[in-house]
């Protein structure tokens, strides 16, 4: 049994995990200044969060094997042209089967509503609407009818699931109500989650426009455009920040998140680089943050990819990293 859980676990994409922790967490800590504060219903959604976030990473793998795009892509990399690959690799090499892979997406989705059911008995039913809205958003995100993610709009659906909604439910499960002060953090924390898709679908545009995949990326025109709205989902969290500063919205203490535009700068560069010499490698220092597996990733030429994914990861958990401990200075004071 404890194979077959690390099995699901570690082809449910980890990884990708700070995506859903780190606005959780940044909502969590915000919240912890707030009367009726409860640390255990607050913990109890970001776990809930988790498991959910693991079940849609295992959903998303069965909705795009039916299609069949991911052994599209392995033809398109053959043919010589930039494709992200290894996607399903446990489903391709016959290590699982594809109902086993919905089935271990059902079960962790049925592990979140645990956590989920304590929620309910102790805030009610608000609750109940945020985390039915979630299931709405990540069911739709890759499968029938909608396929939000092959019409161009699977980047927001992202972003709103894993920003303003996710944090609106760590904050409501924390401390039974919300507030407005929650309104920019989550909002600069969706845009920083829908970024890192946005970057995958600007690195992954040609294979996924063979492949039939309309992503955000192939509905904007030309390179220009993309990247302005790569300086949107980028710079706009910096804004906000410095606005609601300068407003008296937030304490001044959260303008320490300035501390990780280096690393925006460095992503909006590094894509540009990309967009005008695709067969120019990255070069990684230190100070990018963790790049796991980085020497298999090179091996396997996928370093072109990874570098800037993993950059626009690293960026997102710098920045709710920070507004956390921010938070946590501010809960202390008070």
């Amino acid at each position: 049994m404890l194979k077959k859980l690390k099995f699901w676990f570690h082809n449910a994409r980890p990884v990708s995990l700070p995506q859903s922790v780190m606005p959780a967490l940044a909502a969590f800590f915000l919240a912890a200044g707030e009367t009726g504060f409860s640390w255990i219903t607050g913990l109890l959604a970001v776990l809930g969060g988790c498991l959910a976030h693991l079940g849609m990473n295992l959903a998303d793998d069965y909705f795009d094997y039916r299609k069949k795009e991911t052994g599209f892509r392995d033809q398109l990399a053959g043919e010589g042209i930039r494709a992200r690959t290894k996607k399903c690799a446990y489903i391709v090499s016959g290590e699982a089967t594809i109902k086993q892979t919905l089935r271990a997406a059902v079960g962790f989705g049925i592990a979140a509503l645990i956590p989920g059911a304590v929620i309910l008995y102790q805030r009610g039913f608000i609750i109940l609407l945020i985390a039915a809205a979630g299931v709405f958003l990540g069911e739709s995100y890759s499968g029938e009818p909608l396929r939000l993610s092959y019409r161009g709009l699977g980047e927001l659906d992202i972003g709103v699931m894993f920003g303003p909604l996710l944090m609106a439910g760590v904050f409501f499960a924390a401390c039974g109500h919300l507030s407005l002060k929650l309104l920019a953090p989550a909002l600069s924390m969706g845009l920083l989650v829908t970024n890192i898709l946005y970057v995958h679908s600007v690195l992954d545009y040609e294979a996924d426009m063979r492949a039939g995949k309309a992503t955000m990326a192939a509905l904007i025109k030309g390179n220009t455009g993309r990247k302005a709205v790569l300086s949107c989902f980028l710079f706009l969290p910096y804004i906000l920040t410095v606005l609601m500063t300068v407003t008296g919205k937030m304490n001044p203490i959260y303008l320490a998140v300035l501390a990780t535009l280096p690393w925006a700068v460095l992503l909006y560069r590094s894509v540009d680089t990309y967009m005008k010499e695709p067969e120019k490698l990255p070069k990684r220092r230190a100070w990018h943050g963790p790049m796991k597996n980085w020497e298999q990733i090179v091996k396997g030429n996928l370093s072109w990819f990874m570098f800037r994914w993993y950059l626009a990861r690293n960026l997102l958990t710098a920045f709710a990293f920070i507004f956390i401990a921010a938070s946590a200075a501010v809960c202390i004071k008070q």
